[in-house]
């Protein structure tokens, strides 16, 4: 993933509809084999990736839900790190749920993106689509994303999900025109409380022209541990 001055905005005015409501929060340390992001690897082949994060979430005024963290990233060899700072807002409309953010992505390429998301359930998948608008792109790059995944109990305290995912360029020109097909599993397991540990495999094939970076690995994977206070 890829001015703190926006998040803190926008983390104050929802402060003020959430004040007397309870704010969850989780920390988590994570390694990764590759740093594969919209189907590009953002380091050399096979560079692991060390990050950690942490996220804020509560309710607002007229039925919403905020969220907002910090996500860090260095690669194994020290040579690059990317520091994300975010924040959004949701609220559910009959059987789908909307949401408006914004993503600060400070790195090998500093920029901003907002994006609006929509979810639901159907079939017991969850279904979800987000498009990203760049407002820091001369030509303002646009990316979208479809999604669908499903959740299953394989144990006590233990989970496993499934994602399918296929995301493409909306109007990034010849150059830079793409689209990458992804699939991840995830497992996750209550190590104790509020402890949860989960590793990961995922694969995602790019097909089309990419202007900077160089394809993702056809296959990487990935350990974290989160903690909730």
């Amino acid at each position: 993933m890829k001015k703190t001055s926006t998040i803190l905005a926008i983390g104050s005015a929802l402060a003020l509809g959430s004040a007397q409501a309870e704010i969850e929060s989780s920390f988590h340390v994570g390694y990764s084999t590759d740093y594969v992001f919209r189907g590009a690897n953002q380091g050399g082949a096979g560079e692991g990736l060390y990050e950690y994060g942490i996220d804020f979430s509560g309710d607002a005024s007229g039925g919403a839900t905020w969220n907002a963290g910090v996500w860090r990233a260095e690669f194994a060899d020290g040579l690059s790190e990317e520091t994300d700072i975010y924040g959004s807002v949701s609220k559910e409309f009959g059987a789908v749920d909307l949401s408006l953010g914004l993503i600060r992505y400070d790195g090998a390429g500093d920029t901003s993106e907002i994006f609006l998301g929509a979810g639901t359930e159907l079939c017991g998948l969850s279904l979800a689509a987000v498009v990203y608008y760049d407002v820091d792109a001369a030509d303002g790059n646009m990316y979208g994303e479809l999604s669908a995944g499903k959740s299953y109990e394989v144990g006590a305290g233990t989970t496993l999900d499934l994602v399918a995912s296929i995301g493409s360029t909306i109007d990034g020109g010849a150059a830079d025109d793409y689209v990458t097909y992804g699939l991840k599993a995830a497992l996750s397991r209550e190590l104790g409380d509020n402890l949860t540990g989960s590793i990961y495999i995922a694969g995602e094939i790019t097909e089309g022209v990419r202007a900077t970076s160089t394809e993702g690995d056809d296959l990487y994977g990935g350990i974290s541990l989160s903690y909730g206070f």
